[in-house]
């Protein structure tokens, strides 16, 4: 398999998450990749997992947070921007915004927004105790 040819005027952060995309594809995983750099320093780089680890959570995007948290002994990366193959799906833009990313920016668009599997939600016991419990976690924090 040949490298792909990326334009010279494309970002070098971009460049760089089509490096890990290519990573991606070498092991038959969908070929995503992300870039996190802060303040122009490079972070984290990482490329879709799933198929390799066999495991759903393991988007590019997540894995590049994973590894940004673990550089920086935090969880914040609000002064982050993160380069993406792909436009997130649902679940890894809900990480991006736990995050606290500033910007996101990516190549292409994705195709497929819609998942016509959905789990069926109930609300169970415990409203109450759940709701004490962390209305007392934070209060503890804000002390």
């Amino acid at each position: 398999m040949c490298a792909f040819y990326y334009g010279d005027s494309m970002n070098k952060y971009m460049k760089l998450a089509f490096k890990e995309a290519e990573k991606a594809l070498k092991t038959d995983d969908v070929p995503v990749g992300a870039v996190i750099v802060e303040k122009g320093k490079i972070l984290a780089k990482a490329h879709n997992t799933k198929e390799k680890k066999q495991m759903v959570t393991r988007h590019a995007e997540i894995n590049a947070i994973e590894k940004a948290c673990q550089k920086k002994h935090c969880w914040y990366l609000n002064d982050c921007v993160m380069y993406i193959t792909l436009e997130p799906c649902k679940m890894c833009m809900g990480a991006i915004e736990q995050a606290r990313i500033k910007k996101i920016i990516y190549a292409t668009k994705r195709e497929k927004k819609v998942n016509n599997i959905f789990p069926q939600i109930t609300q169970g016991e415990g409203e109450n105790e759940a709701r004490n419990l962390l209305k007392s976690f934070f209060e503890n924090k804000r002390k």
